[in-house]
């Protein structure tokens, strides 16, 4: 099975029609994108700001529900191009991917109106004749912090609780986060190492074949942690992505003209 794999659009829609063409011409059975339709705006910069001061973020609430209604128009986009494809496409949402609620509120209305697509947040989906169940955590990843309107972030213990439902699925797991594991350089942004140990210890605990991780946009590559064949695809945003052949666990780099 052939799957093509992306991450952080970050706002660049004209890679949009370009994905749906290299769909056809890799002749994918699959798509998995890992988070980041949108770029960061106004929203971002509130939170780093607030939490550098210790402080709950705020801004005019006009201002934001302004913001978040751009957003919005762009996750119905994203997925309104999805659901055209004649394969499975599974997603997660990205750090900057707020408010969560209006995120999974477009993604769930997809998934009724184009049965194509599946947001594997949280939840699995198994793919019959290939022994797998593509599950996945989205969102960016802290200590103890929990933030769903400016940006999504959970906190450790809510991401290690959130597979425990994995122990009763019987197909080997393919992983699907945001956040990569702190491992090799497939976690590199800007010369900084931004992957969590969380995702390395998940990984190690239910041994799924493939892990696909976004959120750092310089570890385009590959890493094994135990048996698990971990990929960071690179970001859509600049035209990159990969194709995973399950056949031989090859993996292709490409990059949309």
């Amino acid at each position: 099975m052939r799957f093509l794999l992306t991450t952080d659009l970050r706002g660049e829609t004209k890679r949009i029609p370009q994905l749906l063409d290299a769909v056809k011409s890799e002749r994918a059975d699959a798509l998995i994108f890992a988070g980041n339709i949108i770029g960061e705006d106004e929203r971002v910069e509130a939170f780093r700001n607030a939490l550098q001061r210790g402080e709950t973020p705020a801004m005019e609430e006009e201002a934001l529900r302004a913001l978040e209604d751009k957003a919005v128009q762009a996750y119905e986009a994203f997925f309104d191009a999805m659901g055209q494809l004649d394969i499975p496409v599974f997603v997660i949402p990205g750090y900057l991917d707020a408010p969560e609620r209006l995120y999974l509120q477009a993604s769930l209305n997809h998934e009724v109106v184009e049965p194509n697509v599946h947001m594997v947040h949280r939840s699995f989906v198994p793919l019959g004749g290939q022994n797998l169940a593509i599950t996945g955590f989205g969102g960016g990843i802290s200590e103890d912090l929990r933030q769903c309107r400016y940006v999504i972030v959970y906190p450790e213990w809510e991401v290690l609780f959130g597979f425990e439902f994995l122990r009763h699925v019987k197909q080997q797991p393919f992983f699907v986060f945001h956040t990569p594991p702190r491992r090799g350089d497939i976690d590199l942004e800007k010369g900084v190492h931004v992957g969590k140990h969380v995702i390395e210890e998940l990984i190690k605990t239910y041994d799924p074949r493939y892990a696909v991780v976004g959120g750092a946009l310089d570890g385009q590559g590959t890493v094994y942690i135990g048996p698990t064949l971990v990929i960071n695809p690179g970001p859509l945003r600049d035209g990159h992505y990969a194709v995973l052949d399950t056949a031989d666990d090859s993996v292709e780099f490409k990059r949309l003209s």
